[in-house]
């Protein structure tokens, strides 16, 4: 793909660009956090969030997934910085889309230290009596939680998720160890 510097760059470009739907765009912005920019009837977004853009793009086309995209990418934007756990290092911009995507595709296929670390994470927050936002819970447990409708509790595997309002603009979720 080519990477194009044109800022201000039109939302609908964006399925043309990536070969995608325009709900995948959607979801995608969202993902990122990226509110487009509104001038008249047309969505309108930075060169910054279109190389966003493009490195979840080759991320996902890597075999990625959005969920696992914040965790596998640990990138300060316009410094092009990795955080290492001793420190970090600063990379040339050039070629960095592709760099990310490598490492998103090694980190991937590595296994975590401790795989049950979630199981451990969620007991805790239920025996603290924490509330959770979605974005937390859907990193401990790999999806986002959702109820059907008129329900206030998602169960997924031996913990439930009881929502108890918001937590800025997500909603706040109480966790339940279930009793088998």
């Amino acid at each position: 793909m080519i990477m194009t510097e044109i800022d201000p760059f039109p939302v609908a470009e964006l399925q043309n660009r990536y070969s995608i739907g325009k709900q995948a765009v959607y979801n995608r912005l969202d993902a990122l956090a990226i509110k487009p920019a509104k001038q008249g009837n047309r969505s309108f977004i930075n060169s910054e969030q279109l190389r966003s853009l493009d490195t979840l793009h080759n991320h996902l086309k890597n075999g990625g997934t959005m969920a696992d995209f914040n965790q596998t990418e640990s990138i300060i934007s316009p410094l092009r910085t990795v955080d290492l756990v001793d420190g970090a290092i600063e990379l040339p911009s050039s070629n960095f889309s592709e760099l990310v995507a490598l490492v998103g595709a090694i980190a991937q296929h590595l296994r975590p230290a401790e795989p049950l670390l979630h199981l451990k994470e969620l007991e805790r927050a239920a025996a603290a009596g924490w509330l959770l936002s979605s974005d937390e819970v859907r990193q401990l447990i790999g999806i986002k939680p959702s109820c059907k409708k008129g329900n206030r509790t998602f169960t997924r595997g031996s913990f439930s998720f009881i929502r108890r309002g918001k937590i800025g603009n997500q909603s706040a979720w109480q966790v339940m160890k279930v009793n088998n």
